[in-house]
């Protein structure tokens, strides 16, 4: 091999070498770039509790909501079986949340779900009364593995507002439970709340 064959043939393999160096990086800033839109497109699901301290108080309860009442589903075509659905339940506790000195009694629920992939994906509001008379509302985000019952649920739900000596309340937790063959759901909960008072006073020391 002569002297000018060999100059080609390095500065050839020089620009392959940097030809796949850069891409290389291409592809990894492109991978970073995907998995940090993905990740805000898609969150973690949080409890609520996140970054609570202080006077936090532990509660835990179990709900019954009854298949529902009134449920609304459109398909979406993208491929068979992908669904949206919204319903409203009524709701009862079989072992009430104690807050403070009440007790949740009933209430209604209005769940949002997605049905994909043999799974149903949950986000819910629900509005319950206590026996004091005031009002509490949960934000719930969870999954059912199945899409009829008999099948497991689990999820998070936080506290969004309440009413009276409620409102200010933070906190939340985690519940697992089941879907029923007829469509209802049973749900065990267990979390933490930082009463009104000192979830006020805490909001008030963050914007000094």
């Amino acid at each position: 091999m002569n002297i000018g064959n060999l100059c080609v043939r390095v500065r050839f393999d020089l620009r392959r070498t940097l030809f796949f160096f850069l891409l290389g990086i291409l592809i990894l800033f492109a991978s970073m770039a995907f998995a940090q839109a993905t990740k805000e497109i898609n969150p973690e699901p949080k409890s609520g509790a996140e970054g609570l301290t202080g006077n936090m108080v532990a509660t835990e309860g179990e709900v019954h909501c009854a298949k529902p009442d009134k449920e609304y589903s459109i398909d979406v075509p993208d491929r068979p079986g992908h669904s949206l659905m919204i319903s409203e339940r009524k709701c009862s506790w079989s072992e009430p949340l104690k807050i403070l000195n009440a007790h949740t009694k009933d209430g209604v629920a209005v769940h949002f779900t997605e049905k994909m992939e043999g799974e149903l994906h949950m986000h819910g509001f629900e509005v319950d009364t206590l026996d004091d008379g005031e009002k509490l509302t949960f934000r719930s985000m969870g999954e059912v593995l199945g899409l009829k019952g008999p099948a497991t649920t689990k999820g998070r739900w936080s506290y969004m507002r309440g009413t009276g000596k409620y409102k200010g309340i933070k906190g939340g937790g985690t519940y697992e439970g089941k879907m029923d063959a007829d469509g209802g759901l049973t749900l065990k909960l267990e979390g933490v709340y930082v009463p009104a008072e000192t979830a006020a006073e805490k909001n008030k020391e963050k914007k000094k």
